[in-house]
């Protein structure tokens, strides 16, 4: 062992020694819930993790069957940062993080192909003729039927989302009427795109424009940026995840200057564009904390029931809460309900929905049943990875309850019956 390692080591054995087994991150990992079997909690991977490393010290490795099976469960970990969240110790997420790069070792070559994949927007434009007519390859049980499922969508089209809104809420509104421009203006921001937004959802992206412009922001598109590079640092790509950090930096710092922040839809885009440099760290906003800062037009009553998905990357990774509760009970009429487990994930988690379909698939149905046990009309969440996991698991066990992306529905209730239509 060289001396690199043995720092390590002592490192890691120090956080090891702080878990006192207390179990209070049983009731927030998703994988435990979902199986019962300790060894998929954040408990049982590092008692694990602690067994690896004796063995190492010692010399030993640990024989096949016992290594596997050590392997598969960090490999299941979702990444979710719950456990970190539920720790009185102040255990920090670093450890699983670490247990799941040895797992992943094997793998990482095709993983960082499939995560490359997945950084393109233009992917998620190809695969979505697959998930609303593909119907042969959506009866598979693979790691692609299950991205084509969980793939995040929602109507392009405005008048589709007012149809579908309005049959929730029994209103009947014009799409033409959508949230005025305020002339007079009371701030400058970037928008970042991400890769999922930007090719799943442009609808959605270009509604929170006319929700910020109604507030009197002029949000400008900044070009040449790129994915955030969450995907690549999911796959264990840290020299591409650092290099698009560096050309995001040279990207936006220009357009940054001149603006107020850099405001992200997506959860998870937020909480990594976070780490990177404080030019761009400093400066990133979440849409709706950002949103909920403002002053909004008045909202239309809404008589929806509504359940609230948190995202992990909101909840736990940038201790976003009590914004988006805020934000929704601003809406008259909105009756906002809460599931049980609101603070465990969904099972989407990025390229997990290709690595582990089966058991992404499952996490996520039970999700979706607990969303569907509030009695709600709709659901809606911040995250697309989110958006289209919950959607899936929908499918599965409540098909006629939908999924929206927040801010869509916020678009909805800024629309103002009686108004002359606005010029396209």
């Amino acid at each position: 062992m060289n001396r690199d390692e043995r720092m390590m080591r002592e490192t890691l054995d120090g956080l090891l020694r702080r878990c006192v087994q207390c179990g209070l991150c049983l009731s927030t990992c998703a994988t435990y819930l979902a199986s019962g079997d300790e060894t998929l909690s954040p408990r049982g991977r590092l008692m694990l993790l602690g067994d690896h490393l004796e063995a190492t010290a010692a010399d030993e490795g640990p024989a096949g069957r016992s290594e596997a099976a050590a392997a598969r469960a960090w490999d299941l970990c979702l990444g979710c940062r719950a456990c970190e969240t539920a720790c009185p110790s102040g255990i920090d997420f670093g450890l699983l993080d670490y247990a799941k790069q040895i797992a992943v070792d094997g793998t990482v070559a095709a993983r960082r192909r499939l995560s490359g994949a997945l950084s393109w927007p233009g992917s998620y434009r190809l695969l979505r003729p697959l998930s609303d007519v593909g119907q042969a390859l959506l009866t598979g049980r693979g790691g692609a039927a299950h991205l084509v499922r969980a793939l995040p969508g929602s109507p392009r089209d405005d008048a589709a989302l007012c149809r579908r809104l309005d049959a929730l809420s029994g209103l009947d509104s014009d799409p033409r009427t959508r949230p005025l421009p305020d002339p007079v203006r009371r701030g400058r921001v970037c928008l970042f795109t991400g890769c999922a937004s930007a090719g799943a959802l442009p609808g959605t992206q270009r509604r929170l424009i006319d929700v910020l412009e109604a507030a009197g922001v002029r949000v400008d598109v900044p070009a040449e940026q790129e994915c955030c590079g969450a995907l690549a640092e999911h796959a264990h790509n840290r020299e591409a995840a650092l290099r698009i950090a560096r050309r995001n930096t040279q990207a936006l710092a220009g357009p940054l200057a001149e603006a107020d922040a850099l405001i992200v839809e997506a959860a998870g885009c937020g909480a990594h564009l976070k780490e990177h440099p404080p030019e761009i760290a400093d400066r990133t906003r979440d849409a709706v904390a950002y949103l909920l800062d403002l002053d909004l037009p008045p909202r239309r009553e809404l008589p929806l029931r509504v359940a609230l998905h948190d995202p992990c990357h909101a909840r736990h990774a940038q201790g976003q809460v009590a914004e988006p509760r805020a934000l929704l009970r601003r809406i008259p009429g909105l009756d906002l309900l809460e599931p049980d487990e609101a603070d465990v994930c969904c099972g989407g988690a990025g390229p997990y929905v290709l690595f582990h379909p089966g058991f992404s698939a499952e996490v996520g149905r039970r999700k979706a049943r607990l969303l569907a046990d509030t009695g709600a009309d709709l659901v809606v969440t911040t995250n697309p990875g989110c958006l289209g996991q919950i959607a899936a698991g929908l499918a599965a066990v409540r098909p006629q309850l939908p999924i929206l992306p927040l801010t869509d529905l916020l678009w909805y209730a800024l629309l103002t019956p009686g108004l002359t239509p606005a010029a396209d």
